[in-house]
This record gives C-alpha cells, structure tokens and sequence, in this order.
C-alpha cells in the first residue's frame, strides 16, 4: 500500500512540441527535477540512427484511409506537409491586403499572389496530398495518435509497463504565442482525440513555445552551473532579454524581466508578445519562386505535376540540407545542387546534369527576405523594451531554424537601433529546447510571474448616445428610457498589454431575467481587436467575434434567483459573472453565482 501511494503522487511530465516541419518530445519526472534528467526520445519508427531529437511532422495517407508518419513516409512519397498551420488557417492570411507579397495559399504554398487563370499553376500535390479531405483537427489528431504511441512505447521500455500504467503523466503541448485562441482550442481538441492526457489522472496542458524555450534557456545557463549566477556577465536580476523561437512555420518572440534567480527563477513580461508565420519553411517557398523565375512558367508547371509532384518533394527534401548548412562558411564560388530529374541541360536555368544550380546570391535570395522579416520582429521587442527604460542584454535565439548559422550570423552583426549590437545567445540543445522546456514548466511549476495581454477582449454592448464618439448610423431610442442611445458598441474587459498573471480573474458580468420553470441558460459573444488601442465600436475592422460563451446555472435550485415583476407577469433574475483567468497559451472560463463557481463555460470558436 505504502508503494501504491509513493506511485499515486509520483508523476511523469511529457512535453510535447509537436511543429510545423518536426516534432519533438522529452520526458522527466517530479522526484528529480534537475534539468540534466529530462530525457529526450530519440527512437523513432523507421529511423536506423537513434541521434536525432525531432521526427518530421508529415504524415501520408493512403487511398484506404491507412496512414504513414514521420520517417515511416519514404522518399518522394506524397504526403500532407506543413498540416499544424491548417489549425489556424483564418489567420494564415493576416496582413495580406497589407503586403500582397507575403500572401501564401495553403492549398498552394508555393502560389504567387492571386493572379489571371492562365497565370495559376497546380498545387504541389505532393507536399500537400490530402486524397480523404481530412479536416485539420482530423489530420493533427492522427500524427498526434502515431506520436502518442511511440511516446508511450518508449515510456513502458525505459521504465516498465507496470510502472507507466500506474503513474499519473502532465502532458505540456506547446503552440506558438501568435495561435489564435481557436486554433489553441483546435489544438487541444486534437490532442485529446489522439489520447494524450485522456487515461484516469493524466491531465493535459497548453503553454507558449517561446514561454518554454525561455525557461529552459535560462535554466540552462544557471542549473548546469551555480556559479553563473553571481558572474556579472550573466543575467542578473532587473535584466531584461528577448527569446526568439525561430522554427519551421512561426517565429514567436517575447521579452522578459529577471525576477529572481534564487532559490528558483522568476520572470515577468516586460512587453507584449509578437510573432509571424515566418519561419524556415517560408525558405522553401522563396526557393521555389527563385526556381519558377529561373526555369519559367511552362517548365515550372511540370515540375508541379511531374511524378504528381513526388519530383517537386525530392527537391524540397534535399534543400532541407542546404538550408542548415548555409551560413557555416562561405568559399567565393561555392555551388549547391538539388535533384531536378527528367528536364534537359539548359545552364542558364541552373538545370545541369538533372540538377538544379543554387549559387550564394541564390541562396541569399531565399533567405534574405525572410532575415528581414525576424530582425523587424525583434526590433519590435528591443524598442518595446528601450520605451521602458532598459536595454536587452542577450537575445536568446532557439528552435529548429534558430540553429541557422546564417539566421545567427545576421543577428550577431546587426544593430538594432538605441540598443546597437545585441550579443545572441544560441543555446545547447537549441532544436529541442521547447520540450525540454515544456518538461521543466511542468516539473516546477510557472516561472513567469505575470504575462502581457496579446489583444484586447470585450463585449458587444448598447450605451447612452455621444456626439463626439458616436454615428448617428448606429442611434436609436430607447423603449423604455426614451434616451438616445448607440448600438454596435463595446465594453473592454481587458485591454492590450495589461498585465494578466494567474491570479488575476477579469469579470464579464451579466444580468437577465427569465420565466418560472425555465432552465437557465445564457449566452454572450465575447469579441476581440489587435489594435494597440481598443477602438469604440463593434464595426471597427479590426473587431472580430471570438467565441460564445454559454452559461449554463440551469442546476441551481429557483429559490436562489430573486422574483421580479414584468408587465403583471411574475419572473424571476439573476445577476452572474464569467471570470476571464489567461495562462501561458488559453483563456479559461468560470462562472459564478452568488460567490459559487459552477464550472467551466463551454466556449464555442467563430
């Protein structure tokens, strides 16, 4: 009995990084929580090698429903690429109108901004072979399945099946800090589906990738060695930095304030998150613009549906080494090539032997704009940071893109405005330190002690008239009052950039009345806006319905409402509050009835 409880407190922590172009995932357990015992697999089906930290996040299906992941898939196989950016695919267009020359079609990732008929070229079927039309959730919960699977094998060989069957395991999914809260939802709803955290006590959690990759890179800096904390050079307590987690899809960016160091970590938002789809998969995309300029459109139109695009996936696959190696070192002269099988030698194509020619200056060409694109992003965070009075001391550059060697060359010898050159630190592990990171959140707890709001969150809402703020469009008088009064408003709850740690609840309260015998249930439309500065009126562009929420007290006992009088009729009222509580990557829902929580509000995403 004395075993069955040590076993019944005792639990394991799983962090998970499932990404856009690789998936990882790493393990500890709370009787040793030093950073050196987080374990990362490194077993995966049809991999000989046993070295590699990450699985790639593709997945084959075939005409019978049945399925190939990962390793699994053989080379120039068609398969669905790139599947997790399907979860938020509402905001994979944010900005376009802005900037036609970032626009990417996920059903085409390598289209051009929509151009006439004769000008479209087929989708890269076989990077993005979907022959079921599975939906998005359907996908990512069945990568999610194989992934599960392999992670629990690896479990039960390590430790024993008795042992895993009987130990509680917190799964920590990470997303990207720009997820929208649909697609963190979406995510969740996934990973439920495939079966994480769903065995009786395992529990399962979101948290922010960058959030993660901060905890385990500054957990790297101090817990391997004690004495870095009192080295001045380090980071010390007041200082402030930024982490840059730059992978396959997104790059996620936020900056914190040290806290404490001793007797653990502590650290708080110093500025409001920020992040785009910019990641190194966008490399390939600008590859294959470079090859469609090169080769022109008739030639370009045939690689697409050469092999139904297998040739196309060779291609890209090969490239992946380039792009890693690119950076390290330069030779005046030096030439890359990838597989361009069955077109004839036209050199001043780049077409040579079946061969496609990548110079330096064509390599620049991919990564340059991308380049670009982060160091705005940091900019962002470090002038964020300047406006307070401090200046960064490192950027801490993690993920699967941040081991670029160009990617760190480029931030190393950039200025960055007030703050000049910025030293980047690339830290040990840099590919896998999300799920390692994810594992130590789950092993001590939230080190970050408050976090900046992303967007404002508010109510839709009727109010008295003002001619200095509101349309005469939206005016009406009321029935009752006989005051001007102004539809299509909004009441803020929470605004942009406030500080919103977890002990804070933000309160939506609510009143209405209702007939006797009713089962009450209500619901409202919580909305949103990006914008710095909450705008007055639900018809502003950049206000968007959220969620509903319903709230549902239909259990409480009629003797608790209070009665009303209504037109002669007697009705009964109530006044409740759904409290806003925001962790690292979701917004939980509570509502509350004279001081009572009766649970979680279903939430249901626009």
């Amino acid at each position: 009995m004395a075993t069955e409880s040590v076993l019944q407190e005792h639990r394991i922590v799983v962090g998970l990084d499932y990404g856009t172009t690789y998936s990882g995932t790493a393990h500890g357990d709370t009787s040793q929580k030093s950073i050196d015992n987080i374990k990362v697999i490194r077993r995966w089906p049809g991999k000989e090698r046993r070295d590699e930290v990450k699985c790639p996040s593709d997945i084959a299906y075939g005409a019978d429903g049945t399925y190939r992941w990962g390793y699994l898939i053989p080379p120039g196989l068609a398969r669905l690429a790139w599947a997790k950016l399907d979860l938020d695919e509402d905001n994979f267009y944010e900005n376009q109108e802005e900037n036609s020359e970032e626009y990417v079609d996920l059903q085409d990732p390598f289209a051009e901004t929509p151009a006439p008929a004769e000008d479209e070229f087929p989708m890269a079927e076989g990077m993005r072979h979907n022959p079921l039309n599975k939906s998005p959730v359907d996908v990512v919960a069945d990568y999610l399945t194989a992934l599960y699977d392999v992670i629990m094998s690896n479990l039960r060989r390590a430790q024993g099946e008795n042992f895993i069957n009987r130990t509680a395991i917190d799964w920590v999914m990470t997303v990207p800090a720009v997820w929208s809260e649909k697609a963190q939802a979406l995510t969740k709803e996934a990973a439920s589906r495939a079966g994480i955290g769903q065995r009786e006590k395992d529990r399962l959690f979101l948290l922010s990738e960058p959030e993660a990759a901060a905890v385990y890179a500054i957990s790297e800096l101090y817990q391997r060695d004690n004495t870095r904390r009192n080295d001045p050079n380090m980071l010390n307590v007041g200082d402030t930095f930024v982490l840059c987690d730059a992978g396959g899809g997104t790059v996620d960016l936020i900056s914190y304030k040290v806290g404490q160091l001793q007797p653990s970590l502590g650290l708080s938002e110093v500025a409001v998150g920020s992040g785009a789809k910019c990641g190194s998969t966008f490399v390939d995309r600008n590859l294959l613009k470079l090859v469609r300029k090169k080769i022109g459109d008739d030639r370009f139109q045939i690689l697409c549906q050469k092999q139904d695009g297998m040739v196309l996936n060779k291609m890209v696959s090969e490239f992946e080494g380039v792009k890693r190696s690119f950076g390290a070192s330069y030779v005046p002269g030096s030439v890359s090539y990838l597989p361009m099988h069955g077109f004839a030698n036209d050199p001043a194509a780049g077409i040579i032997e079946g061969q496609f020619e990548l110079t330096h200056d064509d390599l620049k060409e991919c990564f340059d704009p991308i380049m670009e694109q982060i160091i705005d992003l940091i900019q962002g965070q470090i002038d964020a940071i300047c406006d307070t009075g401090s200046i960064p001391k490192y950027v801490f550059l993690v993920g699967g893109f941040g081991e670029s060697d160009y990617l760190l060359n480029r931030l190393s010898t950039h200025k960055f405005g007030k703050a000049g050159q910025v030293e980047i630190i690339n830290p040990d592990d840099a590919w896998s330190a999300v799920s390692r990171g994810a594992v130590l959140r789950g092993l001590e707890g939230s080190l970050v002690t408050n976090r900046r709001c992303r967007r404002n969150y508010g109510t839709r809402i009727n109010t008295a008239f003002d001619p200095t703020i509101h349309h005469e469009e939206d005016a009406f008088y009321s029935t009752d009052t006989g005051m001007k009064m102004a539809r299509n408003q909004v009441s803020w709850i929470v605004e942009k950039g406030a500080d919103t740690d977890s002990n804070t609840r933000f309160k939506l309260k609510c009143g209405t009345t209702f007939q006797k015998g009713e089962k009450l249930r209500r619901g409202a439309t919580l909305v949103a806006s990006d914008l710095d500065i909450a705008p007055h009126s639900y018809r502003d562009r950049s206000v968007h319905d959220l969620c509903f929420l319903m709230a549902d007290l239909s259990m409480v006992p009629e003797s608790e409402f209070d009665s009303v009088n209504i037109n002669g009729q007697a009705c009964l009222s109530a006044e409740f509050t759904i409290e806003m509580a925001f962790e690292s990557a979701e917004i939980k829902f509570q509502l509350y009835f004279k001081d009572n929580c009766y649970g979680q509000v279903k939430t249901t995403f626009h």
